[in-house]
């Protein structure tokens, strides 16, 4: 297809779409605009069908309907961070979820539940989808800085096994080492964690715990033979 098709072909769409919202409070009566399927995209650990119950539309409603109460209601579902409604002709909507990403497992009320980056507890079965994270406290202090693991280290956020926070000392530990770090510990401070972790292991060197509670330098204890 040529440019100038591909162009007349969006132009067309554009226009159809328009036309289409401009026409919205007729269109609405038409039987061939009634919602008859609802997708669910970006739903991990929420269960579409109930996320499609939610939306409490009428038997009768159509893709033209106003769709901000639908909308509303699904937002308001524990653990939704935001959702979009969209539609597509002749019938279906398409329903657009983000969820609170989970960042830990905790243990809540005798038994394990997800936790997000602030330390609040999700609303999600953690048997839903294989999970493989770390067992943590709810503090946020030490579930933020996972989720700071995660976006700057994801190989050592994969090693990860338990984190904890003792007095004001974050303690992450692996299958073989203890790692410490001050609770507002950045970027810059894992980056440079990630430098020395690196050069331990092409040194082969048998280490216990990393400190890297201090600015600019990071403490190896190494195990006793």
């Amino acid at each position: 297809m040529t440019r100038r098709r591909l162009l007349v072909v969006a132009g067309a769409a554009v226009g159809v779409a328009t036309l289409a919202v401009a026409l919205r409070p007729i269109l609405r009566h038409v039987d061939w605009f009634r919602v008859r399927r609802v997708e669910v995209v970006g739903a991990v650990y929420l269960d579409p069908n109930e996320i499609a119950r939610a939306m409490q539309l009428k038997s009768r409603a159509s893709i033209f309907d106003d769709l901000t109460p639908a909308r509303d209601r699904v937002l308001a579902m524990p653990g939704v961070r935001n959702v979009t409604v969209d539609w597509r002709l002749p019938g279906a909507l398409v329903v657009e979820v983000t969820e609170f990403e989970p960042v830990a497992l905790t243990q809540a009320q005798g038994r394990l539940a997800l936790v997000d980056r602030r330390g609040r507890v999700l609303p999600f079965d953690p048997t839903r989808s294989a999970t493989d994270l770390p067992v943590a406290t709810g503090d946020p202090a030490v579930t933020a800085l996972l989720d700071r693991i995660r976006d700057v280290d994801s190989d050592l956020f994969g090693q990860v096994v338990s984190a904890t926070r003792e007095r004001g000392t974050v303690v992450v530990e692996t299958a073989t080492e203890r790692i410490l770090f001050r609770p507002g510990a950045d970027a810059k401070d894992l980056n440079a964690l990630r430098v020395v972790r690196s050069e331990v292991r092409r040194r082969g060197m048998a280490v216990a715990e990393l400190d890297a509670r201090f600015e600019k330098r990071i403490v190896v204890r190494g195990r006793r033979s």
